[in-house]
């Protein structure tokens, strides 16, 4: 769990730097400006919305002096909640948000997630305990006891999070579909697994466009290379799929080169690097985000970068620097920000006597040099770190 210690010396300072002056310039700049939000004290007290959320609701989750932390700055911001509302509901569902870091190599694909979550809990603050899981090899293990501890003890009646976590095992989805919890899966699904809902692109047309893209870029007889992935990973596993059915359908003889590896270490790079040395390769593609960084990589270091045309997967910084120096020729964008928005949402409507369909599908858009600026910030789902 992603936790926020304040020591001693850090209130002191912190303090001492949110002065009368300091204090009354804050209220001042709020005043001319909007309502200040849970957003505006989370990012202030530099916590999290759902900490912010726990300490000044006086629920559990939170240390003693973040709460007194989090209290002094919401204070000082003039922060108000909305005690009518608040008051007119029923008890908070807690809702648990399991989902890989916005850090290190997730960085490339799930800081728009996030950000559509955040969203949705600063439109809807109250509407259930959130209660935010990101996981990373460094805390892995911390998040996975704390998840399985609360699915023992019924700590938990709502759960977002992705198909492929590897966090709980049979018993546990075992024990939470007895005890009626309710799992939206983002991204892709876990098969053999009941769940409320899946937010989701529709992998199989992302597959068949990516093809689509390199054929008619290339000769009939050039071979294509794909960073295809994790097979285990319907996420990944799909769009390759989706991209030899659009081959075969259309009598497309090319042959394809994949490789299977889904981390970043430099042995899968040099791998990646060999194989776009192959004399026949005319087009490359990846389908996922961390493969479209080995791939702008490889093709940089290759000295290929003008000669293979290439389609990649997901907004990235580095994936905007490479589409401008013209590296990387298109970028799939699977809509991570409303894949987040909408998987909560579903939840909290569930909640609230609204049943999602099985499937929320949302859209994939095909990104150019010419139409990048659409898709750098804002609701179309890319927040840069």
């Amino acid at each position: 769990m992603l936790t926020y210690i304040y020591g001693k010396n850090h209130l002191k300072l912190w303090r001492i730097l949110s002065g009368v002056m300091g204090v009354n310039r804050i209220r001042r700049t709020c005043a001319m400006n909007q309502k200040i939000t849970i957003r505006d004290v989370a990012e202030k007290a530099g916590v999290s919305i759902s900490s912010v959320h726990l300490a000044l609701n006086g629920k559990k989750g939170v240390g003693e002096e973040t709460r007194q932390h989090i209290q002094e700055v919401a204070d000082q911001l003039g922060y108000r909640p909305n005690v009518l509302a608040s008051s007119l509901k029923r008890k908070p569902r807690t809702i648990v948000i399991a989902l890989p870091s916005e850090h290190g190599s997730n960085r490339y694909f799930y800081p728009p997630i996030w950000k559509g979550i955040h969203d949705f809990m600063e439109q809807q603050p109250d509407a259930a305990n959130y209660i935010e899981l990101p996981y990373s090899d460094d805390n892995e293990l911390d998040v996975k006891s704390e998840l399985k501890e609360r699915i023992a003890n019924r700590q938990i009646e709502g759960l977002l999070t992705v198909g492929h976590i590897d966090l709980l095992d049979d018993d546990d989805w075992q024990r939470m579909e007895r005890n009626g919890v309710a799992v939206t899966f983002i991204n892709s699904e876990r098969r053999g697994t009941k769940y409320l809902t899946c937010v989701e692109p529709y992998y199989d047309v992302i597959g068949r466009t990516m093809a689509e893209l390199m054929t008619s870029r290339t000769t009939s007889y050039g071979s294509f290379f794909l960073c295809a992935g994790n097979p285990k990973y319907l996420s990944h596993s799909m769009v390759v799929r989706g991209f030899d059915a659009y081959l075969e359908e259309n009598h497309l003889q090319n042959l394809v080169y994949k490789d299977f590896s889904w981390t970043m270490d430099e042995i899968n790079y040099i791998h990646i690097l060999r194989e776009l040395m192959r004399p026949d390769i005319a087009a490359c593609g990846a389908v996922f985000s961390q493969g479209t960084i080995l791939l702008g990589r490889a093709l940089e270091e290759s000295g290929k970068k003008d000669k293979l045309y290439a389609v990649g997967s997901d907004i990235s910084k580095e994936t905007i620097e490479r589409l401008n120096a013209g590296v990387i020729n298109n970028v799939i964008q699977k809509n991570p920000y409303a894949q987040g928005l909408m998987g909560l949402r579903s939840l909290v409507d569930y909640f609230n006597g609204t049943t999602p369909p099985e499937k929320i599908y949302v859209g994939a858009d095909v990104v150019f040099k010419s139409n990048l600026a659409m898709y750098e910030h804002g609701t179309s789902g890319v927040m840069l770190m």
